[in-house]
């Protein structure tokens, strides 16, 4: 069996000496950033991730979390050197052979360990009065101590949780934390737990005494129905909620111990609603998404947002030579990373993001994939969760994204496939607006139509309540001929009954200029027709600020 491996903190040694083998080792990817080699580790690309040099990060809740995604960290380091107990040590006066010789072992070993179900088994077996257990984590029983957890059961002391076995029951739901031990004296709760100490034997119960008395709801039961009634009591077309409306003309109250603080930004007021994620996207071809992107990015921070924007394109990503920065790495990639290790946190992130000044303002820019191999590393999940986090910390978050939405990827897999278009997908799901370009020629508008079309026949693909604007760019007499917006507008309103929200006009020379230079639009014309559009598909989107 092959085993293709991760090499991190290498300086080409090892990548030389490997390819050189023609081994059933094989190297995946090579890095230098440790949270970009977890990132490319959880994605299944590799069974080993070998670390020439120890990584600062390293912690044993890495390597456990490399181990649930099935992949071996082995670590070259001196023996005085301590390390996480689970990491594979490799001596530094290793050879070659010796290095590829233990990983192979290592992995051969980690995938010859069989796997019980979904039970956790951790020493030997015990037993108990009157009942032999032994080792058996079947079902969804959980074992800590060695015992015997059969069916739902849960033991974490010297107990036993098994419906079959009379007199040891853990109740309802089967969580026993003392002795796991029912009696007619001890009887386990509706949720299964008894403790020798705070139990109450059933002589004592007063519901027992008293069948007809009211049910004494437990503290989970009467803590929920409190929690409940107040949330209740703030709900949109509640008491509280219809005297706010009227008084302060806001269907959104802020909760009555709330008070703004005056000299707080307005963005980390208390109170303060969670902030908007729009994606540009639409038709392949290049109808000028990235364009699109940037210049919503820098209206709405002239406009005094915060605001983020993400190259989430995974086929072509652009945004920095359009907006003239250097390269600065695969930003996108490694804050994926970082959310697969629930690690996101502000000051790294402020790190990764570029700052990008305006004349009159700035917005932060999170770079995209550095090379279009990587996409793997940008999983759907981690990258929900990126978007997550951001409208936490953002007015506005603007995704510009590839066109492809396609899913006929995950045919070809077992089991669930990587997403080329995940990020796509993704930011779909998740947006507040969404904003759908096609080129205003002979090829981009049946595009577009077509587009549209699919966007009403998938309900999978954008989230009910979003709000999707459908706009033609780079309207030009060249291309469509005298009036070319009322002949666009007519041919779509012969295929399509959703409207078309806008025409785009477009001026080679200023286009060509901004591209240069790395320039938005409003900088250069803050008064052109391009502009006013890019105004229109922001309407509705700014922060509202808080009460007060």
């Amino acid at each position: 069996m092959n085993i293709p491996v991760i090499l991190y903190g290498d300086d080409g040694t090892l990548l030389n000496g490997i390819e050189t083998q023609h081994g059933r080792i094989s190297v995946a990817r090579t890095v230098q950033d440790f949270s970009e080699a977890l990132g490319m580790a959880h994605t299944g690309i590799a069974r080993a991730l070998l670390c020439a040099r120890v990584p600062s990060e390293l912690s044993a809740s890495t390597v456990d979390s490399l181990a649930q995604s099935e992949v071996l960290l082995a670590v070259i380091a001196p023996e005085n050197l301590p390390l996480p107990a689970e990491a594979h040590r490799i001596r530094t006066e290793a050879a070659l052979e010796e290095i590829l010789g233990s990983i192979e072992r290592a992995v051969d070993a980690a995938l010859a360990r069989p796997r019980g179900a979904y039970g956790v088994q951790h020493t030997a077996s015990g037993t108990l009065p009157g009942n032999t257990l032994t080792m058996d984590p079947s079902g969804y029983g959980y074992d800590a101590a060695g015992q015997n957890a059969v069916g739902y059961g849960y033991d974490i002391g010297t107990g036993h949780a098994d419906y079959s076995l009379p007199g040891l029951s853990a109740g309802a739901y089967g969580y026993d934390p003392a002795y796991g031990a029912q009696s007619p004296e001890f009887p386990a709760d509706s949720y299964g737990r008894n403790t020798p100490e705070g139990a109450v034997p059933s002589s004592f119960d007063p519901v027992a005494q008293n069948p007809e008395a009211p049910a004494i709801p437990g503290d989970e039961e009467s803590v929920l129905t409190r929690a409940a009634a107040i949330v209740d009591g703030f709900a949109p077309g509640s008491e509280y909620a219809r005297r706010f409306e009227e008084e302060n003309g806001d269907s959104q109250p802020l909760h009555p111990d709330i008070t703004p603080t005056p000299e707080a930004p307005a963005r980390y007021q208390p109170g303060h609603r969670i902030g908007k994620i729009l994606t540009v996207w639409g038709t392949h071809g290049a109808p000028g998404r990235s364009t699109i992107a940037f210049n919503l990015a820098a209206l709405a921070a002239q406009k005094g947002q915060s605001v983020c924007l993400i190259d989430a394109d995974t086929y072509a990503p652009s945004l920095d030579a359009l907006m003239a920065l250097e390269d600065a790495g695969s930003g996108l990639a490694i804050i994926c990373s970082d959310a697969d290790r629930a690690q996101l946190d502000e000051k790294k992130a402020g790190a990764i993001m570029e700052r990008v000044p305006l004349k009159q303002g700035f917005f932060d820019f999170l770079s995209g994939i550095t090379s279009s191999s990587r996409w793997p590393e940008v999983r759907a999940r981690a990258f929900s969760e990126v978007l997550g986090w951001l409208k936490l910390h953002y007015d506005i978050v603007i995704c510009d994204v590839a066109a492809p939405i396609e899913v006929d990827e995950e045919l070809t897999f077992d089991g669930p496939a990587p997403r080329r278009n995940a990020a796509t997908l993704t930011a779909l799901a998740e947006s507040d607006r969404v904003i759908v370009v096609g080129e205003a020629d002979v090829v981009g508008l049946p595009r577009l139509i077509n587009l549209a079309r699919e966007v009403q026949e998938r309900s999978d693909l954008i989230a009910p309540g979003t709000s999707v604007q459908y706009w033609l760019n780079r309207s030009r007499r060249e291309a469509a001929g005298f009036n070319p917006e009322a002949k666009m507008r007519d041919n779509w309103s012969r295929y399509l009954s959703v409207p078309l929200d806008g025409v785009i006009p477009y001026e080679r020379k200023i286009m060509d200029r901004l591209r240069r230079n790395g320039e938005a639009l409003l900088e250069v014309a803050p008064r052109h027709a391009m502009v006013q559009a890019f105004d229109a598909m922001l309407e509705g989107m700014y922060a509202v600020r808080p009460v007060g």
